[in-house]
Formats: C-alpha cells, structure tokens, sequence
C-alpha cells in the first residue's frame, strides 16, 4: 500500500512539479502513520481469518447446540404422543379381559345348566365368583401396568426436554469458550 501511494505521488509530482511535493509529502507520511499504526495494533490478514474462524465456529457450536436439542425435543414429543396410545391399548385390553370374563361365566352357566344343576348356589356359584376375582385382578394389574407405563413416557419426556436445555447452553458455552480462548491469545499476542 505504501509503496502504491509513494508512485503514485512521484507520477503526480511530475506532472504537477515541485508545488506538489510538499502535499504529496504529507499524504506519503500520513499512509506510512497509518500503515504503521496497523501493523503496530497487531492487526494483520492472520488475525483476521483467525477472529472470522473463531465468529464461524462459535455460531457452528450453537448451531450443533440448537441440532442436539430439536433431536431431543422430537424424542419428547414422540413419547408424549404415545400416552395416549397407551391409554388407547390399555381399554383395548381392559375389554378384552371384560369379554373373555362374560364368555367364560356363560360357558360355565351353559355346561351347568345343560347338566341340570341349580345354578344359585354350590359349585357353580363357586365357580362365578372365582371368575369374578381373577377378572379383577386382571383388571386392576393391567390399569396399574397403564399407569405406570404412561408415567414412564411422561418422565421420558421431560428427560429429553431437559436434555433439551442443556444441549442448547452448551452450544452457547461452546461459543463463548471459543470467543474467551480467542480473546485469551490476542492478549498474549499483546
């Protein structure tokens, strides 16, 4: 640069001739000062790619901080929206207990009625209520089995949405280690 302005002044200088030395003097000076006092501050073309790596790479790690939580929020939506499927293939067999309880009384009530037996009292009877009590039992364990599976999503969930959170600080954290680290060796640099 100094030495574009410096022919340029001495090509301006002969076609101007002496009068001119003396302003061309001055910008000459002025450009070597400021050329100087560049150089001097410790700015140069390798801090300035080393400063834009470090801008790049800090915005790339909440980039990646911001990729890791959406992955980790999808993964909490997803186990919300299984909630309610749980709860879907929980009646599912809930009924399915209620129906296989209804068939198994009326082929008991069949085979004892075919056979003549009173079906108010003694074994069959016997029988009913034993129907009745496994039922539910069945019942009662398959709505605690829903219960917990449904709490498991929940907590499933709010892991992930925690995982979330912290994803998206460590991006920031990742970011601001890079810009200290940067400031950090520019102080050395002095």
């Amino acid at each position: 640069m100094e030495i574009a302005i410096g022919l340029l002044t001495s090509g301006f200088q002969a076609l101007t001739g002496t009068a001119a030395t003396s302003t061309a003097a001055a910008t000459a000076g002025a450009a070597a000062t400021s050329g100087a006092a560049a150089a001097g501050s410790g700015f140069s073309l390798a801090s300035l790619l080393e400063g834009t790596a470090t801008v790049l790479g800090a915005v790339s790690a909440i980039g990646a901080g911001y990729a890791d939580a959406e992955m980790m929020e999808l993964q909490a939506e997803d186990a919300e929206r299984q909630i309610p499927l749980e709860t879907l293939q929980g009646i599912s067999r809930r009924a399915s207990i209620k129906r296989e309880l209804a068939e198994a009384i009326g082929d008991q009530d069949t085979a004892y009625a075919a056979s003549g037996v009173d079906l108010s009292f003694g074994t069959p009877r016997v029988a009913k209520k034993q129907a009745f009590r496994e039922a539910d039992y069945a019942l009662t364990s398959d709505a605690g089995t829903q219960e917990t599976r449904t709490a498991r999503l929940s907590e499933r969930a709010s892991v992930f949405r925690g995982r979330a959170r912290r994803a998206r600080r460590g991006g920031f954290m990742d970011a601001l280690g890079l810009a200290f680290s940067y400031g950090a060796d520019r102080l050395e640099r002095g």
